[in-house]
C-alpha cells in the first residue's frame, strides 16, 4: 500500500507518494500562474489548478516503483484564506479569489462594526483582516449580485478538489477555521457571526477533522488518472497546519518556519490566548490538524515567491548553469549569497506587509545600491530582509510571553543552509532543519493513512517519519553585527511605511 500526499500552493502544486514507512516513491510538481491583472487582484483558474493536478497524479501513477505499491489513500493539504462561488454541480461560478487579494477591505470594516474586534477574535481565532474567505462571500453579495444568487456553495481548494475527485466537497476543521465563520474552540460555524451578518449557514460545506474518511475517487476519475485499485479520500488541512504537523510540531511551544511561496511561522497552543497583544499584532488562531490544538501564525506574504519573482526576471545565466548542471535553479540562485559583500538593505512587501505591520499598502524596496551591488547582495539582501521580518514577528511574540527556543525549518527555503544560518545569525534562535523534503505532502499522507486505519496515531507515525538533519547556531558576533542592521531597517521603516508610489 502507498499513500498520496498534494499538497496545493498559490503557484503551483505537488503530488507525493510514499509507502508505509514513509519512503517516498515518486514525485511530481507544476506551476501555474496567478491572474494579477492589476495591484490588488489574485486570482487563479480552477481549470488550470486541476489540469496540473491530474497530469501530477497521471505521471506518478506511471512511475515504477507507485505501480508495484499502488496508492490506496489520499489527502490534500491546500492554501487558505481562498474561495470560489460553485453551483448544485461543483461547478465554479468564478475564480478563485486568492488569499493576497486586496478585495474584502471594506467588508472587514464592516464586520468589525457589526461584530466588533475583539469578539470576532475570541470565536473565530481570527484578527480583523481583509484575508478571509467571509470578507469575499460578502464583497460577492455587494458586488457580484447575479454570482451570489447563483451560488450553491462557497468552497475552499480542499472541498473543491475532493468533489471534482468524486466525493462529497467536506471540509476540515483547520481550513474552515480560516473563513471567519468558525467557532474555533466549539468546532462548528457560528450563528452568531452569520446571523447577524445575514450569511446563510448553508452556503458553507461541512467540516470534520483532519485524517476523516469521507469517500473514494470515482470509478471515472480514477481511471483516467491511472488509478489501479480504489482510492479512499481523507481529510487534509490547511498548508501551513500541515507544515507544522510534517514537521512534529504537534505539543505547546513548539514551533516551525515554512518556507515556500510565503514564510509562515507555525506555533503549537492548548488553547487560544485572548490577548490584546496578539490581536493588535494580527496574530490568529487555527484549529490543528490533531484534536483540541491550535497553531497560531506570523505572515510575510513573499517568502520563496520572490526567489520565483527573481528567477522569471533576472535568472537567465543562472537557469543556464542549473540546465548544464542538471541541477535546481534555486539552489544556484541562493548560493549566489555566499558571495556578497555589499548586501542591500531589503524589505520584502512586494504585496504589503502582514504580522506584526499589518500595512497593505507599502511596497517592496531596496536601500543601498551603489555600483559596486551585484546581484548576489540582492539576493543576500533578500534572505536578511525577509529575516528581518521574522525576528521582528518572534519579538513582539516574545513580549505576549511566547518564548522560542528552536524553530524547525520546512519548505522550499530550507534548502539553503546559507539562508538558515543566516536565519540563526539574524535571530539568535536555533534553526533546525527538517530532513523532509516536502513536509505538508507528507503530513496529510499520514493522515490518508490514519484516515483508513493503516496507522494507529498520527503521532507515533511522525516519530518514525520526520527526522531532526542539519541544526544551525546562532554565531554571537554575526548574531551581534545583525543587531546593528536590523535597528536601521527598523529605523528606515518608519520612514517609508506611508510612502505611496505613483504608477
Amino acid at each position: 500500500m502507498s499513500l498520496l500526499g498534494i499538497d496545493l500552493g498559490t503557484t503551483g502544486i505537488k503530488c507525493v507518494a510514499y509507502n508505509e514507512d514513509g519512503k517516498v516513491l515518486g514525485k511530481t510538481y507544476r506551476e501555474y500562474k496567478l491572474y494579477m491583472p492589476e495591484k490588488g487582484i489574485a486570482e487563479l483558474e480552477q481549470k488550470n489548478v486541476l489540469d496540473c493536478l491530474f497530469k501530477n497524479i497521471k505521471e506518478l501513477n506511471s512511475f515504477e516503483q507507485v505501480k508495484l505499491d499502488p496508492i490506496e489513500a489520499l489527502s490534500i493539504s491546500v492554501s487558505g484564506d481562498e474561495v470560489m462561488p460553485v453551483d448544485k454541480s461543483g461547478n465554479p461560478l468564478y475564480n478563485t479569489i486568492m488569499s493576497m487579494d486586496s478585495r474584502g477591505y471594506e467588508e472587514n470594516d464592516w464586520i468589525n462594526s457589526i461584530i466588533g474586534q475583539e469578539n470576532i477574535y475570541k470565536i473565530t481565532g481570527q484578527p480583523p483582516s481583509n484575508l478571509y474567505p467571509l470578507n469575499k462571500i460578502i464583497w460577492f453579495k455587494n458586488n457580484r449580485p447575479d454570482i451570489f444568487s447563483k451560488t450553491y456553495k462557497f468552497l475552499c481548494w480542499e472541498e473543491f478538489i475532493f468533489q471534482q475527485l468524486g466525493a462529497e466537497p467536506i471540509s476540515d476543521y483547520s481550513v474552515t477555521s480560516r473563513t471567519l465563520a468558525f467557532d474555533i474552540v466549539k468546532k462548528q460555524y457560528s450563528k452568531e457571526i452569520l446571523d447577524k451578518l445575514d450569511i446563510d449557514i448553508n452556503l458553507f460545506p461541512k467540516a470534520v477533522l483532519s485524517g476523516t474518511e469521507i469517500g473514494s475517487v470515482s470509478t471515472s476519475v480514477a481511471e483516467n488518472l491511472g488509478f489501479k485499485k480504489e482510492v479512499k479520500i481523507v481529510t487534509g488541512g490547511f498548508d501551513q497546519i500541515c507544515a507544522a504537523l510534517g514537521s512534529g510540531v504537534v505539543s505547546e511551544g513548539m514551533a516551525s518556519i515554512g518556507t515556500g511561496t510565503m514564510e509562515i511561522m507555525q506555533v503549537c497552543f492548548n488553547k487560544p490566548r485572548e490577548d490584546k497583544k496578539m490581536l493588535s499584532y494580527g496574530y490568529p488562531f487555527c484549529n490543528h490538524a490533531l484534536d483540541n490544538l491550535f497553531i497560531t501564525m506570523t505572515i510575510n506574504y513573499c517568502g520563496g515567491v520572490l526567489f520565483k519573482w527573481y528567477r522569471d526576471n533576472f535568472a537567465c545565466e543562472e537557469k543556464d548553469i542549473a540546465k548544464k548542471e542538471n541541477i535546481n535553479v534555486y539552489d544556484v540562485i541562493m548560493d549566489l549569497a555566499k558571495k556578497s559583500n555589499f548586501a542591500v538593505m531589503f524589505f520584502p512587501y512586494f504585496e504589503g506587509a502582514q504580522t506584526p505591520r499589518n500595512n497593505p499598502y507599502i511596497n517592496g524596496s531596496m536601500f543601498g545600491l551603489t555600483l559596486r551591488t551585484k546581484k548576489e547582495d540582492i539576493i543576500k539582501g533578500m534572505f536578511e530582509g525577509i529575516t528581518f521580518d521574522l525576528r521582528l514577528n518572534m519579538e513582539k511574540l516574545e513580549e505576549a510571553g511566547v518564548i522560542l527556543e528552536s524553530v524547525r525549518a520546512t519548505g522550499g527555503g530550507a534548502r539553503s543552509d546559507t539562508w538558515l544560518q543566516i536565519k540563526a545569525d539574524i535571530t539568535g534562535k536555533i534553526i533546525q532543519k527538517i530532513d523532509v523534503d516536502e513536509s505538508g505532502c507528507m503530513a496529510v499522507a499520514i493522515l490518508a493513512g490514519y484516515g483508513i486505519g493503516k496507522f494507529n496515531s498520527v503521532e507515533e507515525t511522525l516519530k518514525k517519519w520526520v527526522k531532526i538533519g542539519k541544526v544551525f547556531k546562532p554565531d554571537i558576533k554575526k548574531y551581534n553585527a545583525y543587531g546593528e542592521k536590523y535597528k536601521q531597517w527598523l529605523d528606515i521603516y518608519e520612514k517609508i511605511k506611508d510612502f505611496k508610489i505613483i504608477h
